[in-house]
């Protein structure tokens, strides 16, 4: 075989080989987007390595003296592939990360949000105020107790906007807010009708 046929089916072969890897690669990246896609990805990769192998094989059964050549080239081939999928799967992760802590962020801020709207509708509802004037009284203790977790909460929604605490400890005093505030209307007396609060008996006998 004269060297210019040589260089030329060797460079077929070697760029079958790229498109067969190509190839692979695209069904492998779809798959990692798939998650928990696990046969799938076996299976792609499998055969995508199979028709690889079976590629040097046949280039080098057909083309004597292509071997070395078309291996190397499968290798380069397989390389930039496998580089370019850990960086796509890497940048994936990374952006679903922070979908996860954005979405852990406004669920947070959300209830923050709730018990906040809930305690000041007592303060400008004039008639919240007037009848439940212990959730505004400091001298109660549950609504002392409430004012001091609304502190805290306050406190470490800040360094959780700053990134000095973390979700977890923020919303561990959610909830003690939360707490605080359900304990403060019980024993305000409210009863709430999932529409607002409403006086319950035990409200009504404290009132009388």
């Amino acid at each position: 075989m004269d060297p210019a046929s040589f260089v030329l089916q060797a460079s077929i072969a070697v760029a079958v080989v790229g498109i067969l890897t190509i190839l692979t690669a695209l069904a492998l990246a779809a798959c990692l987007k798939r998650d928990n896609d696990v046969d799938s990805l076996f299976w792609y990769g499998f055969s995508g390595l199979s028709a690889v192998i079976f590629a040097i094989i046949g280039a080098a059964a057909t083309i004597p003296g292509s071997g070395g050549l078309v291996t190397a080239g499968a290798l380069v081939c397989v390389g930039v592939a496998a580089g370019w999928l850990w960086r796509g799967e890497h940048e994936r992760k990374i952006k679903l990360a922070g979908e996860a802590l954005r979405r852990e962020r406004e669920t947070l801020k959300g209830r923050h949000e709730r018990v906040l709207q809930q305690w000041v509708s007592y303060e400008l509802d004039p008639a919240a105020a007037i009848d439940f004037p212990a959730m505004t009284d400091l001298s109660r203790t549950d609504t002392s107790r409430l004012i001091r977790s609304m502190r805290t909460a306050a406190l470490l929604r800040e360094r959780f906007d700053a990134g000095d605490a973390g979700s977890a400890e923020y919303s561990t005093a959610l909830t003690g807010l939360e707490d605080a505030l359900a304990a403060a209307e019980v024993s305000a007396g409210v009863s709430r009708d999932g529409v607002g609060p409403t006086r319950s008996a035990h409200g009504a006998r404290m009132l009388d």
